[in-house]
């Protein structure tokens, strides 16, 4: 599994309205693609932040996403669309039990 670590830049004020509007764009969007596994969203209230943890099967799932779809998702997030201030990705680790 490899897990998509997105934090964005989001003012106080606006970030139940971001968070919400990108359940229905983005979430729902990624859902269609096959490899898709979850999303979890990750607040700090003592920071403008907001944090998508994103769970994909494999790399290649996630990489499969076309650059069109993104820019189609990107733009229905109208006047919320903020900035990525930092992202990561992560390959889950996982233990043979012998």
């Amino acid at each position: 599994m490899i897990i998509e670590w997105l934090r964005f830049g989001v003012p106080a004020d606006l970030r139940e309205a971001f968070i919400q509007k990108d359940e229905e764009v983005w979430t729902e969007g990624m859902k269609k693609f096959t490899g898709f596994l979850g999303k979890e969203v990750w607040i700090d209230p003592e920071r403008s932040e907001v944090v998508f943890v994103i769970q994909w099967e494999s790399k290649l799932a996630w990489k499969s996403v076309p650059q069109s779809e993104i820019d189609r998702l990107d733009s229905l997030m109208e006047d919320l669309r903020f900035p990525i201030v930092e992202s990561r990705a992560y390959q889950v680790r996982r233990f043979q039990h012998h």
